[in-house]
């Protein structure tokens, strides 16, 4: 019933990054897992935990109601245009006489410059460090449908150190390594930043190994949106390695053999929203992981993550490979909110350590709020898994509901008994959200207000609008 692709997903901004081997082992050890609901309390969600020196504009506060940040290439006029066509050669630049690849234009374009790639087929990018200035940044755009054949073995796209920069409008193919590798060419105190990534599309990247759709690691201040992302081997569709105040939206990913959006490695300040996920089979989202401690940046991060804001996403199937909607792992004061979930397998979300190292804060002070899960209780091990080394009693689940297909109208809902996860606060169990064909809530639907006012401002919703005081259960505030 499920099996379509959502809709008029709304354009925002993206950028991807990555360098190194940054992986550890992902799974935790011993593991408590929860049944079937036991009680309930009274609780309130918390404000921040953690370092709270988020970056200005990330984190909305209460001063940024039903916004994001905007991405800085917004109605911005270039002053000067670098053409790129394909088979080109001895060009200058001109429209008269492109450029014949990117990489050559690349290293023509000064700040305020376009280069404006013409139709047609090009080589990899195999390594290119664009700076941009404030005011004046450097975008490639496709202009009509430009492919960037990797060539099988290779990365699709490579970019170090690149500052006020916006990528926009390609489609990678044939990637046998990352599909775009973003990093901070191992200057671990100089990040790049300022980069947009838009309307891309990457239909697969990778050969068996570490290897992710888009990789980014030292990358601040970006944006990844409105893109196409879908069929990662063995790596993640987004992985994140030291990532600062970003904001991936109004993307369509599906079907990597791992893991959807991953934010690790000291990554901090990122607004995950508004994104459709679909047969994501391990976690959709993972908030936090595991990194050597060589990748960290910075490099004393106190945790795997902190304040990962999951807002407004539709997060459809997913899980079959021990996965979940939603992993909190070293993660410091993350948030999942106000998402609709359908159809999940094995877990619904997981709470786990698998940094050990003793300056490393446990996973803590959680938020799991205002969602509609849509369940079938045959396709779960059990609701919640939580690891050890981890502060579960820290976190809050609170105003989500709880609709088991399967099970009748007595079901009990989800249990928190032998987690050490607080029982669920005002929950509605067993209470059908009448979600229509396009995941809209029904004129009567029990989620229609349902939700709890939190300590930060939600951004629009899955379509664009508003949410509501108090705001709807799920990804879509009432029309």
């Amino acid at each position: 019933m499920r099996g379509r692709i959502l809709l008029s997903l709304v354009v925002l901004g993206g950028s991807f990054v990555g360098c190194g081997d940054d992986d550890v082992a992902t799974d935790a050890g011993t593991s408590r897992d929860a049944g079937t609901r036991d009680g309930s309390a009274d609780g309130a969600i918390a404000e921040d935990a953690g370092d709270r020196d988020a970056a200005p504009g990330i984190d909305a506060g209460p001063g940024l109601a039903c916004a994001l940040p905007t991405p800085f290439d917004a109605s911005h006029a270039y002053a000067r245009t670098l053409h790129v066509r394909a088979g080109a050669t001895g060009g200058d630049g001109s429209e008269a006489s492109p450029f014949g690849d990117i990489e050559e234009a690349a290293a023509a374009a000064t700040p305020d410059t376009l280069v404006l790639v013409a139709a047609g087929t090009y080589d990899h990018v195999r390594s290119i460090s664009p700076r941009g200035e404030e005011g004046r940044p450097i975008a490639f755009r496709a202009d009509g449908e430009v492919i960037v054949d990797a060539g099988a073995g290779n990365t699709g796209w490579s970019m170090s150190d690149a500052r006020w920069v916006v990528i926009e409008g390609f489609t990678i193919r044939n990637a046998g390594v990352h599909g775009m590798n973003l990093d901070d060419g191992g200057s671990y105190d100089s990040p790049s930043h300022h980069v947009v990534l838009r309307d891309l599309t990457i239909p697969s990247a990778g050969s068996g190994g570490n290897n992710d759709c888009i990789k980014m690691s030292g990358v601040d201040d970006f944006w990844i949106e409105g893109s196409d992302v879908s069929g990662c081997d063995r790596g993640e569709i987004v992985d994140m390695v030291g990532c600062h105040d970003g904001v991936i939206s109004d993307n369509h990913f599906a079907s990597p053999v791992g893991n959807g959006v991953q934010a690790k490695g000291g990554s901090s300040d990122v607004w995950i929203t508004r994104n459709v996920f679909e047969d994501i089979p391990g976690r959709a989202v993972n908030a936090g992981g595991s990194t050597g401690l060589e990748f960290f940046r910075p490099i004393d991060a106190p945790h795997e993550a902190a304040r990962i804001r999951v807002v407004a996403n539709l997060v459809l199937r997913g899980g079959t490979d021990s996965g979940a909607a939603v992993a909190f792992v070293g993660c410091d004061a993350c948030a999942f909110v106000n998402n609709t979930v359908v159809h999940p397998s094995t877990w619904i979300a997981r709470i786990l350590q698998e940094s050990a190292d003793a300056r490393f804060v446990p996973s803590r002070e959680g938020v799991f709020a205002n969602n509609v899960v849509v369940l079938r209780t045959a396709d779960l091990r059990t609701f919640f898994n939580v690891g050890g080394g981890t502060a579960p009693e820290s976190f809050v689940f609170a105003n989500n509901l709880w609709f088991a297909e399967d099970e009748g109208a007595g079901w009990a809902g989800p249990s928190y008994a032998g987690t050490g996860i607080p029982a669920g606060v005002d929950e509605l169990v067993q209470r059908d959200p009448l979600l229509g064909d396009d995941d809209e809530l029904g004129a009567e639907s029990p989620a229609r207000g349902a939700g709890r006012t939190l300590p930060f401002a939600l951004p629009p919703d899955l379509r664009g609008r508003c949410f509501e005081t108090p705001p709807s259960v799920g990804a879509l505030e009432s029309p």
